[in-house]
């Protein structure tokens, strides 16, 4: 993970934090019945938003199935520090029967 990554999640993490309490905070002083009303949108609100990441994501993933070449196994693989093998296409059968070992 770079330092950049490392900062971006920090920083999420500490905003996501602060929003915490912050709303913690404002449910105090609005009181039980309001603050039970207001969860209730928010959470609304947040559960549309994954239907929405989640059909965008399923979609995405159906057109990246589709864009692969059926029965072509590409492999790539870089060695160094940072080790990176990378393999997509059709079936792939590797060893005796996907089986390492065996006698």
């Amino acid at each position: 993970m770079t330092s950049q990554s490392k900062a971006w999640l920090w920083g999420t993490a500490v905003l996501a934090g602060l929003v915490m309490v912050g709303l913690g905070v404002y449910f105090i002083h609005v009181g039980l019945d309001k603050s039970n009303t207001i969860s209730g949108i928010l959470g609304l609100f947040v559960s549309v938003a994954g239907l929405a990441v989640s059909v965008f994501s399923a979609i995405q993933g159906r057109a990246a199935l589709q864009s692969t070449s059926r029965g072509q196994i590409r492999m790539s693989q870089q060695s160094g520090n940072n080790s990176t093998n990378i393999q997509s296409g059709g079936s792939m059968q590797i060893g005796d029967n996907n089986k390492f070992g065996s006698k």
